[in-house]
């Protein structure tokens, strides 16, 4: 019997107990009458199945709650802030155990500025991803956001996420995927990316520098050595 199934099984049983109690509770009253007291035990009884049909349902609840907490749950999404001008695909796990054998279905391929598939690899029948741990994410890279923009003018995507759980039983839930919405807003709400990417070219301009002060040492060295001669 599946997890589902279980589910429907044991809140059938709790209404079920919960429609017998209160069919128990008038059928005293209408069969003995109010001054019975063998009707008032019954009431009482009924009452007390009540009682506990209604603190087994909210404990139910809560149960499910934490079981769904603690399955897998990978799911894709779009980075465009963690690298400069760049679009990425990512899958982040956000449930409470692991994932593996994780696939992503797409309904229409997801492709860069080039017609390039997009895959997390390139190994044929293997699946993208084989394992993710709870939080953990990985990326890949999409496209420059400007080629991507440019290129696409529909750049919304559904598709199914196939995975397995721990014990290997196999799981999909379906996603939707937009990088549409990212078109015409700010990728960033500050400016510390832009200045760790302007940052990063400070070593080649350097040693651009280190070059040509190199060269006039040289010219300069031999122009000494000519004079002297």
């Amino acid at each position: 019997m599946n997890e589902v199934r279980l589910r429907v099984l044991v809140r059938a049983i709790l209404v079920v107990s919960l429609v017998v109690s209160i069919a128990a509770i008038t059928t005293a009253f209408v069969v003995l009458g109010f001054r019975d007291a063998t009707a008032w035990v019954v009431v009482a009884a009924a009452l007390a199945v009540i009682t506990s049909v209604i603190s087994s349902w909210a404990a139910q609840r809560v149960l499910e709650i934490q079981q769904d907490v603690q399955k897998p749950y990978p799911f894709p999404s779009v980075d465009i802030t963690s690298r400069y001008g760049l679009v990425q695909l990512c899958v982040r796990n956000y449930g409470g155990s692991a994932a593996y054998e994780i696939s992503i279905k797409w309904d229409k391929p997801l492709l860069n500025s080039k017609g390039e598939l997009v895959r997390f690899t390139d190994q044929v029948g293997a699946p993208e991803i084989p394992v993710l741990l709870p939080t953990e994410s990985v990326s890949v890279l999409i496209d420059g956001s400007m080629q991507l923009f440019e290129k696409y003018q529909d750049l919304n995507y559904t598709g199914r996420v196939e995975f397995k759980n721990a014990s290997g039983r196999r799981m999909t839930h379906p996603f939707l995927l937009s990088i549409e919405k990212h078109r015409k807003t700010l990728y960033f709400t500050q400016e510390d990316t832009k200045t760790h990417h302007e940052l990063q070219r400070i070593p080649d301009e350097l040693a651009k520098v280190c070059s040509e002060l190199r060269e006039i040492r040289n010219s300069m060295q031999a122009g000494g050595v000519e004079r002297e001669r």
